[in-house]
């Protein structure tokens, strides 16, 4: 007998993704009481922008399963993604009811409590997650942000910069830091890591702006009308750092002909 389930996990891997759907789906109608398809399914489909087929998938596993906490932490993670953090944060609190040491659960938790302003429920479920696993530089890094939305810069540096110890590559961490830094008053640091951040993704207009921006306010003009320019180049028109790349260029005698 073919093993639809593990035929799809094989098409997932290799990015065939509607295949992989379709040996799930036959997975799902081969055996309808057991929850294992209706989970990796419902985990593509998320993957795939595919949310209300997603949360279907979830429920359906859970109908089968009440007692499965990865289906409530993936369908909350859905439901985030939807914007309905209430019904994400339920669905991650019933998670932990099951599974109190999910990591996961903290940390979506945490992320959708920050996104409803909560921010001291937030901090309390990073923390968690950081108790279970002190190298989650993801954690670290929105504890960060949820700190600089508190006002404590410096609790903020802290986090950001155990970010960037335990996780490398993520230019984002350096960003963070670097905007906190100037917060702080030490702009030659924050100038350090906007750079740091550009060697990773050089192409990020979030740290250009940054780093244009910082080299103005020190009047290195030279250097601050280069990042304005590549960020010009890189950013489409669209995004809202162009037009002040623009404004900021001719604040600095660059007129539009020379853009």
């Amino acid at each position: 007998m073919k093993d639809f389930l593990a035929q799809g996990l094989e098409y997932e891997e290799q990015e065939q993704y509607q295949a992989a759907l379709d040996e799930y789906g036959k997975a799902v109608a081969e055996d309808p009481g057991a929850p294992a398809a209706l989970l990796h399914r419902g985990s593509l489909l998320a993957e795939l922008g595919q949310y209300e087929a997603a949360v279907n998938d979830f429920t359906a596993a859970l109908i089968i399963d009440p007692q499965e906490a990865t289906a409530y932490n993936n369908r909350g993670d859905v439901f985030a993604s939807m914007g309905r953090h209430e019904a994400a944060i339920a669905d991650f609190t019933q998670a932990l009811s099951l599974n109190p040491e999910d990591i996961d659960s903290f940390y979506n938790r945490g992320l959708s409590f920050a996104q409803m302003g909560k921010m001291e429920a937030a901090l309390a479920d990073l923390d968690a997650a950081l108790l279970l696993d002190p190298f989650h530089g993801g954690a670290y890094n929105n504890r960060g942000l949820v700190l600089v939305e508190m006002g404590d810069y410096v609790g903020a540096e802290a986090s950001f910069s155990k970010a960037i110890e335990v996780r490398t590559g993520f230019a984002c961490s350096y960003d963070h830091r670097g905007l906190v830094y100037e917060k702080l008053g030490d702009r030659t640091r924050a100038i350090q890591d906007y750079t740091e951040a550009l060697m990773i993704a050089p192409h990020s207009v979030d740290s250009l702006f940054h780093r244009a921006s910082a080299y103005m306010a020190e009047n290195e003009f030279p250097k601050a009308i280069e990042d304005f320019r590549l960020l010009i180049k890189v950013a489409g028109a669209s995004h809202p750092f162009f037009k002040l790349a623009r404004q900021r260029l001719q604040e600095m005698g660059q007129p539009d002909q020379d853009l």
